[in-house]
């Protein structure tokens, strides 16, 4: 389902309204056949939030509101109605799926923000762990040939040392897709509090790291809990680099044109 309407303005939402926003995506049929009040009680929080929540994502009310998450999850359904229902095809839908919805989370004045703190700082420290460390590293490899100084940080008894000695024109870029991990929380901290920019790459979700960004990048997951057999899939991680990498090319292209 298109997320655009419902995206658009989710780094300007509060915690709440954020929690909202991502049932909404998550579960649209459930949410069509709700009232405002049934939303309201699901989800613990009043209904006047509903409310203007609607009226921040461009609706007249949640009545409109439903009407597009109920036009959407029937287009998409329609789509894949003649679809050979079996694994292979649900795979392949699964992770068409997490690409769309992650094209529909980027705006260009996001991407170019990034790209111009990236291109600025003296030098990007690009951090990640666990299953997106793979991530980090092509990160890492393709901003140095773009001839951007960074340093890979694959090595977690360095952050101690990164946090507390990072200087105000350098950078951290960081990738989690949970946005929760803590020792991507404790340099994000120390970044921030030696006035360093702090760039984050993360899941769609209401995490903590987010924050303390500067400057943030979303990228769709079915699932951001990364705490316990991480087998996510990080097609939309990549995705999102990959736009990342690609705007800053052309932008340097055109510069030294």
């Amino acid at each position: 389902m298109k997320l655009e309407r419902l995206t658009g303005s989710y780094g300007q939402l509060s915690s709440l309204e954020k929690k909202v926003v991502e049932f909404m995506a998550s579960s649209p049929e459930e949410v069509v056949k709700m009232t405002a009040r049934d939303l309201s009680e699901k989800l613990f929080i009043s209904k006047t939030t509903i409310i203007n929540l609607c009226k921040k994502l461009g609706f007249e009310g949640y009545t409109e509101l439903k009407y597009y998450l109920k036009s959407s999850s029937e287009d998409e359904k329609k789509a894949w109605k003649e679809k050979e229902e079996v694994s292979f095809s649900e795979i392949l839908r699964d992770l068409r799926e997490e690409a769309e919805k992650t094209l529909d989370l980027q705006k260009e004045e996001n991407v170019s923000k990034m790209s111009e703190i990236l291109q600025s700082a003296r030098t990007v420290y690009v951090v990640a762990r666990g299953a997106s460390k793979p991530f980090g590293s092509y990160l890492n490899t393709r901003l140095a040939m773009l001839k951007i100084r960074t340093i890979f940080v694959d090595d977690f008894n360095l952050i101690d040392n990164i946090k507390d000695h990072i200087e105000p024109d350098e950078a951290v870029l960081l990738l989690s897709l949970s946005g929760n991990t803590k020792r991507i929380l404790d340099i994000a901290k120390g970044a921030r509090i030696r006035g360093a920019k702090v760039l984050v790459i993360t899941g769609f979700s209401d995490n903590k790291v987010e924050k303390y960004a500067d400057s943030v990048l979303y990228a769709y997951a079915k699932t951001t809990d990364t705490e316990v057999n991480d087998l996510i899939s990080r097609v939309g991680m990549h995705l999102t680099l990959q736009i990342l990498l690609t705007y800053t090319q052309k932008l340097l292209e055109k510069r030294r044109v």
